[in-house]
């Protein structure tokens, strides 16, 4: 199991620098919305009043290519998770090229995959596969961690992987104060993904109040990097969410795994691989990663820490 430990490891380390990159790129306040209005023209009864998104910098082309290596290594640590599997429980197998760790959306394919992977492992590994297919997850199949990695590794292989600006506006009325009465004809708002710059937020029509007295709104936004997670139905979700969840959902697959085959959990000395990486150490992503053993034991991997690897008695 070295191999798809080592593999897990270093998407770990990529998804740490993008952490970074991310957090930097938000400090300097990429997303400003502008207001227009037409209140100074009083021959209109109407106020019209609109907030428009402007990007003032670009997400960055190394993005992408940050994510592709993170999930590159997460598909790896699956596959080498399978491959070791087959190799401790049946020896080498026939159709070596057959042998991968299967991620089904739907049940039938699912099934076709037990038929030519299930006698190869043992039935406790079996069984750690089947409990975290995405077809369990019914009509939100797509929205499950292993399907998203699937998916986006795919994807990152023949074309770039999409990202927008997931914009959000406060769930309640648009806070307004102000002491004339407000009369508020109309209100759009768009909540959801935006691709390009200059895209209106929200859209207020008011009735223009008596003597043109001043209207004070207060709305809020809120802005957030988010990759494209599924094309059927199309779906997007945040980097700062979506990244964690995989890192996590595949660990749990590895030490599950491990710990089936009567394998012991690494103690994670040896698992930092990226020394270009130890710049962004002192930061990193703010995630520990944990797994506890079904005796209580747990094991945490931070690869920040030179104490990589504690393991604490059960609890």
């Amino acid at each position: 199991m070295r191999s798809a430990w080592l593999k897990w490891a270093r998407a770990v380390e990529h998804q740490q620098v993008l952490s970074r990159s991310i957090r930097e790129y938000l400090a300097e306040d990429p997303f400003q919305y502008v207001r227009w209005d037409n209140a100074s023209d009083v021959t209109d009864p109407l106020i019209r009043m609109q907030w428009r998104l402007k990007i003032t910098k670009p997400f960055p082309e190394s993005w992408g290519v940050l994510l592709g290596d993170v999930l590159t290594n997460l598909r790896a640590a699956l596959d080498h998770t399978m491959w070791t599997a087959v190799l401790n429980h049946s020896g080498p197998p026939v159709k070596p090229n057959q042998v991968q760790f299967p991620v089904a959306k739907k049940e039938a394919a699912f099934k076709d995959a037990a038929g030519k992977l299930r006698t190869l492992v043992a039935p406790e590994v079996w069984a750690v596969i089947d409990a975290l297919q995405p077809f369990r997850g019914g009509d939100r199949a797509h929205t499950a961690p292993l399907e998203i990695v699937r998916w986006l590794s795919n994807m990152d292989k023949h074309r770039s992987l999409r990202f927008v600006v997931l914009a959000s506006i406060d769930l309640m009325p648009v806070h307004i104060t102000s002491d004339a009465p407000v009369e508020v004809i109309e209100e759009r708002r768009h909540e959801g993904p935006i691709e390009g710059d200059n895209k209106t937020l929200l859209f207020l029509k008011i009735k223009r109040p008596l003597g043109n007295a001043p209207i004070d709104l207060a709305p809020t936004f809120g802005f957030s990097p988010s990759l494209q997670i599924s094309e059927e139905p199309v779906e997007f979700r945040p980097l700062a969410s979506a990244m964690p969840i995989m890192t996590e959902t595949v660990l749990k697959v590895i030490a599950s795994v491990t710990s089936a085959l009567g394998l012991p959990i690494p103690d994670g000395h040896g698992l930092q691989l990226g020394h270009e990486h130890e710049g962004v150490a002192a930061e990193l992503s703010g995630d520990t990663y944990t797994f506890r053993n079904a005796d209580g034991t747990i094991h945490r991997f931070d690869l920040s820490s030179p104490d990589l690897g504690e393991s604490d008695s059960p609890s």
